[in-house]
């Protein structure tokens, strides 16, 4: 999953670092728009943002909530193919400013209540552009 992420940030000249370290030897799957910027203090938090990509989310999902240290205050990104998250996940997730961000054929497949809070690739990868300045 990870490479066809990195094929569609490609194709949108998004810039990112996959596999990036950040505090405590921690990996986050991409940071946007890169290591050197996490790293610089003079950059804004504003202009940062991770994405983690896991297949299946179950309790894993955890795992992302402390991979960026400089971003525990914002959203976080999770990209997804697991579909059909029971609602009490997503209210877990929500309460920890984690967005889902899945294939659009995906959405239908979560609860209903539930899908407005869910972010498209497209959508995703549209924020991103415009918060690195990508016309």
């Amino acid at each position: 999953m990870e490479h066809h992420l990195s094929a569609i940030f490609d194709e949108n000249k998004i810039r990112y670092t996959a596999q990036a370290v950040t505090e405590g030897n921690k990996k986050p799957d991409f940071l946007f728009p890169s290591e050197e910027a996490y790293h610089n203090m003079t950059f804004s938090v504003e202009n940062l943002c991770t994405l983690a990509a896991k297949t299946t989310c179950k309790d894993r999902w955890r795992q992302i909530l402390n991979e960026a240290n400089r971003l525990r205050d914002k959203n976080k990104y999770l990209c997804t193919m697991q579909q059909g998250i029971s609602s009490a996940q997503m209210d877990e997730m929500q309460a920890e400013k984690v967005i889902l961000v899945v294939p659009s054929p995906y959405i239908k497949t979560y609860p209903k209540e539930k899908q407005s809070y869910i972010w498209t690739i497209r959508k995703f990868v549209d924020y991103v552009k415009e918060m690195e300045g990508i016309t």
